[in-house]
């Protein structure tokens, strides 16, 4: 069977130090408060639309911090966001704040956490359930955790939520004699949740004997398409870069029926995973007009895309890429407003009364891969659903936009562009 999958494994890490005044399990000792994760969250539905929507302005906000003029760009805003959230917990007064503003949560405390939790709780319930018909449903690990240095107590509520919305404990390591083999054991714990795909996530310098806290998330997600390309259909064609330049990449092609939208500036289409409850959904600025669309980005605007998307047979050729990107974040955040967390002045009270924290670190890896592996018989099934004349062609052949999102929240998983092969 052809098919065509994608890899998009980002992880992130938000490390907390002292400010100056391999199984499945983590490393460390377990100290969990005595609640459970509730799984049956009772949300209003216009909490978890709120959150989406922010954490899409969060994206939106975020790529226009981190892109670089002539670059390709990927990162996971979801991970961001989940990793942050979880040091959200604990903020207070002014930190607390400027987290909001930057993250773009606007739901209180008492809301938004139980709002995280529906949302994670559905994204795995898609995930898992069973497709009709041939393939399988897409893989999406989503997990969180918190490292703290023995003999600190962390405050009651800090932990409840932790066990209660993200369904972690926090676990006890000695970063004062420890640092170094602590750094290793949680990248190899990061890399095993990704299935190998990141590596090192912690630099040399992330993890030293000041440190007292780390809160990881780690997301993986692997799908195969409703409607595969056929490898055989792969060729090499040129590809015009934002500088003008013209460079080769292998092309891929299928004649495919999407969900598509041809508007003034851009063209957009989608295409679904396997079970259709998850796809990437992508944006082909007209040309010279890249930097016009990419302003625009924002839950408004990608909601005004999804609502002009409708069913069409397109002959698609789309490139085959693959993407790894490591960045801090601290930098750009700070630019977002959230600056106390940063130094002295956090107040961070919410976890730990014992001492003054701040964020040290905070940094980003992603990675995506776009390969085909298969045999004649996905082909036939490619065949089977075009339709019987012949489509109109669209070559994705300059600049886009893409993401990954599920469909039912429209939570926006994977964000990036594709400018430079």
């Amino acid at each position: 069977m052809t098919s065509l999958r994608r890899w998009l494994i980002p992880s992130l890490i938000a490390t907390l130090g002292l400010a100056g005044c391999a199984s499945d399990e983590p490393p460390g000792e377990r100290i969990a408060s005595e609640k459970t994760r509730v799984t049956k969250p009772d949300v209003p539905a216009e909490d978890l639309a709120a959150l989406v929507s922010g954490n899409t302005d969060f994206a939106a906000s975020l790529y226009r911090r981190i892109s670089k003029p002539g670059d390709n760009l990927l990162f996971s805003p979801f991970s961001i966001s989940q990793a942050f959230a979880m040091v959200y917990t604990g903020a207070r007064g002014d930190t607390e704040s400027q987290m909001a503003q930057a993250l773009h949560f606007t739901l209180p405390q008492e809301r938004l956490h139980p709002a995280v939790n529906a949302l994670n709780l559905a994204l795995h319930s898609r995930a898992d359930a069973p497709v009709k018909g041939r393939g399988s449903p897409p893989t999406l690990r989503l997990v969180n955790a918190a490292w703290g240095q023995k003999g600190l107590t962390f405050e009651p509520s800090f932990l409840d939520v932790l066990a209660q919305d993200y369904g972690t404990g926090m676990y006890a390591v000695d970063f004062t004699t420890k640092s170094k083999s602590i750094r290793d054991d949680i990248n190899t714990w990061v890399e095993k949740q990704t299935m190998g795909r990141i590596e090192d996530l912690l630099p040399v310098d992330a993890v030293t004997p000041a440190t007292r806290l780390l809160l990881a998330n780690a997301l993986y997600f692997k799908g195969a398409w409703q409607q595969p390309f056929n490898e055989a259909g792969t060729y090499e064609a040129p590809f015009h870069t934002l500088g003008g330049d013209t460079r080769q990449v292998p092309m891929m092609s299928a004649s495919v029926s999407v969900p598509f939208l041809d508007s003034e500036d851009f063209t957009a289409f989608a295409l679904p995973y396997v079970g259709k409850a998850f796809r990437m959904l992508v944006i082909v600025p007209e040309a010279g007009r890249f930097e016009q669309v990419e302003s625009r980005l924002s839950a408004d605007f990608l909601e005004g895309v999804r609502a002009g998307l409708s069913d069409s047979s397109i002959a698609l050729e789309f490139p085959r890429f693959e993407m790894k990107q490591a960045f801090s974040l601290d930098e750009a955040l700070k630019a977002l407003g959230m600056v106390d967390a940063f130094t002295e002045r956090a107040d961070l009270s919410g976890m730990i009364q014992q001492a003054d924290f701040r964020l040290s670190v905070a940094q980003h890896q992603a990675f995506i891969a776009v390969k085909e592996q298969g045999t004649e018989a996905a082909a036939a099934t490619v065949v089977g659903v075009g339709p019987t004349s012949a489509p109109p062609p669209f070559i994705v052949d300059r600049p886009f936009l893409f993401l990954i999102e599920d469909v039912e929240t429209k939570s926006v998983l994977f964000l990036g562009r594709f400018v430079n092969p």
